[in-house]
C-alpha cells in the first residue's frame, strides 16, 4: 500500500463550517477594531494606504471574506526581517491547505497570521538585531540593525525604532518591501510589513486570503473596554500574569495587584500594551472559529498541555471554542525543494549566517511555491517531519 502523500494529509485537515452567530460577531468586532486601530501600525493615506490595508488584509474585500470564511488556517510566527527553516514556510503550508479546501467550501478559506510582535533583540531563533539577504549584484550581506549587548538585549521589538536602511544596497523586491515599511510605526511593525511585501511577492498569499494580526494587537482587541477586568480576574486565578512595558523598553509580569490597577490598555499606543500569557495569546485565535492551527517543533511538543490549559481558561470565560486541528512541521528538508547556490552556501558558513526568507524570494522570486511544491506528492516523512491532530 503506497505511503500517504503531503497533499492527501493537508486535504484531510476539515472546515470548522460557517461561522457561528458569536464567532461572526466577534470577526466583524476585529474587522472594526483593525481599522480604528490602523494608526498605531501605520501612517498613510490615499494610494499608499489603500495598498498597505491591502497587503495586511485590512481592506474591504479581504476582511469581508474573513468574516463569512468556513476556514481559517491560524499561523503565528515572529517578526523579524529574516525567517528560517521551518517557519518559513508555513505561509505555503496555509496556501496549499487553503488551495486543497477552496473547492469543497461555499465561501473562501483565509489564513490569519498573528504574529509575535512582543519578541526582543536576543531572540536567537529569528536573530531580529540583523538582517541576512543578497544585495543587488547576489552577494550575501549581513546588515546589523540593533547592537545586542547585555543592555539591549531584552528590550522588545515593539519598542525599537524604524532602522534607516540605504536604499541603494538593495535589490528589486527588498527595495519595494522596505520602501513599503517606511510606514511603520515601529520596526515590529516595520519587519511584519516588510516579510508580508516579499512573501506576497512570492506569491505565498491569495491576494485576497491572509489577514495579518500582530499580537499586541490582539491583546488589545480582547482586553478592551469592560472585558479587561473578567479577563483580568480569570488570568490570575488560572496563574497566567500578565506582562506589561517597562520603561527600559523591556516586558515584566505583572502582580495581581499592579494589574487590578491598570485601565484597559489604549489601542493606539503600543507602549501600553499588555501581553498574555503565550497559550493565551494563541487561544485568542481559537475564539475566531480556526479550523487549523500552525506550528514548529516547540509548539508540536506543548500543544496537548497548551489545550488544557486554554480549556480551563474559555470554560472560566464563559465561551464555548473548539480547539482547532493541528499541523506541526517540526522540519523540512529545503535543500531538495529549494536548493541554493554554492557559492552562497559556502558564504553563509564562512560568515556563521543561515538561509532566511529573504534569499529564497531574491533567487526564487514567484517560482518558490511551485518549488516548495513538490514535496505534496511525496510521502511527509520523506522531506519534513509533521505532527497532525485532526478532529
Amino acid at each position: 500500500m503506497p505511503a500517504e502523500s503531503l497533499a492527501s494529509v493537508l486535504a484531510g485537515m476539515s472546515p470548522a463550517g460557517s461561522p457561528s452567530t458569536e464567532v461572526r460577531r466577534a470577526r466583524e468586532d476585529l474587522a472594526s477594531f483593525l481599522r480604528m486601530a490602523e494608526p498605531r501600525v501605520f501612517r498613510a493615506s490615499g494610494g499608499r494606504q489603500r495598498e498597505l490595508r491591502r497587503l495586511l488584509g485590512w481592506d474591504d474585500e479581504s476582511l469581508d471574506r474573513f468574516i463569512k470564511s468556513p476556514m481559517i488556517i491560524h499561523s503565528s510566527t515572529h517578526v523579524s526581517m529574516n525567517a528560517f527553516a521551518p517557519m518559513l514556510t508555513f505561509p505555503w503550508f496555509c496556501l496549499r491547505l487553503m488551495t486543497e479546501a477552496a473547492g469543497r467550501l461555499e465561501e473562501k478559506p483565509v489564513h490569519l497570521r498573528t504574529q509575535v510582535t512582543h519578541n526582543n533583540l536576543s531572540d536567537n531563533r529569528w536573530k531580529p538585531h540583523v538582517w541576512w539577504r543578497l544585495d543587488p549584484h547576489g552577494t550575501v550581506t549581513r546588515t546589523q540593525l540593533f547592537s545586542k549587548a547585555p543592555r539591549f538585549e531584552h528590550q522588545i521589538l515593539l519598542s525599537q525604532p524604524i532602522p534607516d536602511i540605504p536604499a541603494a544596497d538593495l535589490g528589486k523586491t527588498d527595495s519595494k518591501a522596505v520602501e513599503l515599511a517606511q510606514n511603520a510605526t515601529n520596526f515590529a511593525y516595520f519587519a511584519l510589513i516588510y516579510r508580508m511585501s516579499i512573501e506576497r511577492a512570492c506569491g505565498l498569499h491569495l491576494d485576497d486570503g491572509t489577514i495579518e494580526v500582530p499580537i499586541d494587537l490582539m491583546n488589545v482587541f480582547s482586553l478592551r473596554g469592560s472585558a479587561y477586568a473578567k479577563w483580568r480576574k480569570i488570568l490570575y486565578e488560572l496563574r497566567l500574569p500578565l506582562r506589561a512595558v517597562t520603561a527600559e523598553n523591556e516586558l515584566r509580569v505583572l502582580s495581581g495587584d499592579e494589574a487590578a490597577n491598570l485601565a484597559a490598555p489604549d489601542p493606539l499606543y503600543p507602549h501600553k500594551t499588555l501581553i498574555c500569557h503565550n497559550y493565551i495569546n494563541v487561544g485568542q485565535a481559537y475564539r475566531l472559529g480556526v479550523s487549523v492551527t500552525m506550528g514548529a517543533e516547540k509548539m508540536s511538543a506543548y500543544e496537548p498541555e497548551m489545550n488544557d490549559i486554554l480549556n480551563n481558561f474559555f470554560s472560566a470565560l464563559g465561551e464555548d471554542v473548539r480547539i482547532p486541528q493541528f499541523l506541526g512541521v517540526r522540519s523540512i528538508d529545503l535543500d531538495k525543494l529549494a536548493p541554493l547556490r554554492p557559492d552562497i552556501i559556502a558564504e553563509l558558513a564562512r560568515m556563521g549566517g543561515k538561509p532566511s526568507f529573504s534569499i529564497y524570494a531574491d533567487l526564487y522570486a514567484d517560482s518558490l511555491p511551485s518549488a516548495f511544491d513538490r514535496a505534496l506528492q511525496q510521502a511527509p516523512g520523506d522531506l519534513a517531519s509533521i505532527v497532525t491532530r485532526a478532529w
